[in-house]
């Protein structure tokens, strides 16, 4: 009797233990199961992820304002009309050329702007401010490419159906000019973009002879 009892508690005993070992354990969260399988994670063990922090946005840059084009220049014939190639200036203690000698009237310091002298073609109307206030419309109708780079244009101006020359020699830093009117001829003298323009002395002043200048007939 009592053989039974032990016989039936120890089969009791080992079907426990069997079970236990066949009934599937839980596996902790990140570990890998013998198949190689990560198990499916439990609902309630969810980590709850945290958004990330909105970017913020770049700030537009407003685009680049251009100036405005200039009015065209160009006539039907295709030459510009070159606007005024100097403008009144001050000397002042760095101006590069003394006042000129004795002799020329009206001198006036000038300042050149824009290159326009340099970038005249044959065709191109320059227009000519003058000590006394006036302009003077010069038409170019020759250039060319001298030695050491200067560049030379010559021209005419037109009072009255007569012409009279102009003549520039624009360098890398002087630049020389000659214009001629009916009330006598003026020069153009530049250093480093500062010099001066003035009216040129009489050619006889000895003999009463006028400082007009003949015109030349083409």
């Amino acid at each position: 009797m009592k053989t039974t009892k032990w016989s039936v508690g120890l089969c009791a005993l080992l079907a426990g233990v069997i079970g236990w070992c066949l009934w599937p354990q839980p596996v902790a969260p990140g570990l890998v199961t013998e198949e190689g399988e990560a198990p499916a994670a439990d609902p309630g063990t969810l980590v709850e992820l945290t958004p990330l922090a909105a970017m913020p946005a770049p700030a537009l840059k407003p685009a680049p304002v251009t100036a405005p084009a200039k009015p065209d220049r160009l006539r039907e014939d295709g030459s510009q009309q070159l606007e005024t190639p100097w403008q009144a200036a001050e000397v002042d203690a760095d101006f590069p050329l003394a006042e000129p000698g004795e002799g020329v009237e009206q001198p006036q310091p000038i300042a050149l702007q824009g290159g326009e002298l340099g970038q005249a073609q044959v065709g191109d109307s320059v227009t000519l401010p003058l000590p006394d206030g006036s302009t003077l419309e010069a038409r170019v109708t020759k250039v060319e490419l001298q030695r050491g780079g200067e560049r030379n244009w010559q021209g005419e101006i037109r009072v009255d159906g007569d012409s009279y020359p102009v003549n520039f020699t624009v360098g890398k830093q002087a630049t020389f000019g000659f214009i001629g009117t009916p009330q006598g001829s003026y020069s153009v003298e530049t250093l480093g973009g500062k010099g001066w323009v003035y009216k040129n002395p009489p050619l006889d002043r000895g003999h009463g002879g006028s400082d007009a200048l003949i015109p030349t007939h083409q």
